[in-house]
This record gives structure tokens, C-alpha cells and sequence, in this order.
């Protein structure tokens, strides 16, 4: 238990002092892995919230089937059971011509003024509102329903969920181009600013190996000093997306009301603690490939 206390006073102080040495590589170095874990978190925070906003529209996307007005009781039931054998078929209602006309009176200001603005008739046909178990279904199942006798038309905002596929697949491409990038740059700084060190003290390195230290004892010290410049990218990353997700939720709530985002910011903290995580992993990388060469004495 001592000798590991010696190993780990002995690292801590030598770390420290190399950290205040090159005092200007540190803060790039820092800088660079916060830029590159903060592009990560927010990344995972926009894919989260993408699938939380893709979640709602699917409970709330619905395709509809108007039906042709003479359609028939033996059509009705045929397109019924057609649409309940759907794959990935999950509810469905039927709203008649009337019930769809009192629903458009009370959200453009009564029943009877818009039946006076349609001349006193009611052109609305009757429709059926189909709920997939995913919006990716949607598409074979609205092609399906379309070629049944009684059916006029079909709509399930075809636009959206191609959109939103889309848009799902560049962000993540671009994300992921941009996150590889800064990694290795991030790495590239670390194992840097480790070797101006380790390049420092590559004399007494050497002495150390020659009087038999061992290459723990040898590496604590850059081993640390890689972790702690991690940790601190992390943490730096994980408050600017901490503080700049609050500011984001509370934008959205008050211009964009009809952006649903995740507002528990339990999400942000867990991803917090992985970027602290991956800070020292990636920092002890870093340090681990720096110091390597210089242990071959």
C-alpha cells in the first residue's frame, strides 16, 4: 500500500509541474479535446432528441384513407380487414363524413358558419386514420391501401418522413466525419504535448531504466498527465453542453413551440460522465504512445 502512495505523490507532483511547464501546449491541447468532445455530446444529444421528436410525430402521424362516396358495406369491411393485416399495423378509426365536418367547424369557428361557407353541403368524404407501429412502414402500407376498391385517396405526409430519414443520415454522416477528424487531431496535441515533457526529461529516463526502475514507474507521471488533460477537456465539454442545452431548451419552449425536446437534463449529465471518461481513456492513449520509444533502453 506504501509503495503504491510513493508511486502515485511521485507522479501527481511530476505531473503537475510538467502541466505548469508547457503551460500554452496544455491549453490547446485542452481546448482541442473539449472542441472534440463537445462536437460528440452534442451529437448524441441531437441524434436523442431526433429519435424523441421522431417518436412523437409516429404517435402522431397517421395515414388517411378517404373512401369513395358510393362505397360500398362489403368494400368497408374488405378495406378494413386489409388495412388490420398490415405489417407493422397498429390501430385504426373511422371518422364519417359529418364527424370530419364537425371537427373542421370547431377549428375554423363553428359548424354552421362553415357549412354556410360550403354552400350547405358537406364535400368531406369518409375516411378511415391508420396508425403504423413505425413511420418507416408507412410508405408499403399506404401502397397497399390505395389499390383497394373503395378507396379514393391516401395521405400520410409522405414529404415528412422521407425528410426526416434524410435529414436522420446526413447529420449522422456529417457528425461522425467531423468527430473521426477531431479524435485524431486530439490525440496528435496529447501525445504532443506528453513528448515535450517526456523529450525533457529523456536523460533521466534513461538513468532511471539503467538503475533498473521499472516502466510503471517510469510512465505514472506522463500516464497522468495524459489522463488529467483528458478529464479536464471533458469536463470543460460537458459544461458548455450543459449550460448551452438549458439555454437551447429554453429558446425552443418560448420561438419554437412546436419543437417537442427532451428537457430532463439527466440525458446531458449521463452523457457528461462519458465525456469524462472517453477524456481520460483518450489522454491515456495519448500518453501511453508518447512515452512508449523512450522506454526501450
Amino acid at each position: 500500500m506504501m509503495k503504491i502512495t510513493n508511486y502515485l505523490r511521485y507522479g501527481l507532483r511530476d505531473t503537475f509541474r510538467a502541466l505548469w511547464r508547457h503551460k500554452a501546449m496544455v491549453a490547446v491541447t485542452v481546448l482541442t479535446v473539449a472542441i472534440t468532445f463537445m462536437v460528440l455530446g452534442a451529437a448524441v444529444l441531437i441524434s436523442a432528441n431526433g429519435q424523441y421528436i421522431e417518436q412523437n410525430l409516429e404517435n402522431d402521424m397517421e395515414i388517411v384513407v378517404f373512401l369513395d362516396t358510393d362505397v360500398t358495406v362489403d368494400e368497408r369491411g374488405a378495406i378494413e380487414q386489409a388495412i388490420q393485416s398490415l405489417d407493422g399495423f397498429d390501430s385504426m378509426r373511422y371518422v364519417t363524413k359529418d364527424e370530419a365536418l364537425t371537427i373542421m367547424g370547431e377549428r375554423f369557428g363553428g359548424e354552421t358558419g362553415l357549412t354556410n361557407a360550403l354552400g350547405g353541403t358537406n364535400p368531406l368524404p369518409d375516411a378511415y386514420y391508420v396508425k403504423m407501429q413505425e413511420i418507416e412502414k408507412m410508405p408499403a402500407a399506404a401502397a397497399v391501401i390505395e389499390n383497394l376498391a373503395g378507396v379514393e385517396l391516401v395521405r400520410y405526409g409522405q414529404d415528412t418522413v422521407q425528410n426526416m430519414s434524410a435529414f436522420s443520415k446526413a447529420l449522422w454522416g456529417g457528425c461522425i466525419a467531423i468527430i473521426a477528424a477531431m479524435v485524431v487531431a486530439a490525440l496528435v496535441l496529447v501525445n504532443s504535448t506528453i513528448r515535450l515533457t517526456v523529450s525533457a526529461r529523456s536523460e533521466e529516463i534513461a538513468i532511471m531504466k539503467y538503475i533498473g526502475a521499472t516502466d510503471f514507474y517510469v510512465k505514472i507521471p506522463f500516464f497522468l498527465e495524459g489522463v488529467i488533460l483528458g478529464i479536464i477537456g471533458g469536463a470543460v465539454a460537458f459544461l458548455l453542453l450543459y449550460f448551452g442545452y438549458g439555454a437551447a431548451i429554453d429558446y425552443a419552449g418560448e420561438h419554437i413551440a412546436f419543437l417537442s425536446l427532451i428537457t430532463d437534463r439527466t440525458l446531458v449529465v449521463k452523457v457528461g460522465l462519458y465525456l469524462l471518461l472517453g477524456g481520460a481513456v483518450l489522454g491515456g492513449i495519448g500518453s501511453n504512445i508518447a512515452v512508449r520509444k523512450y522506454l526501450r533502453v
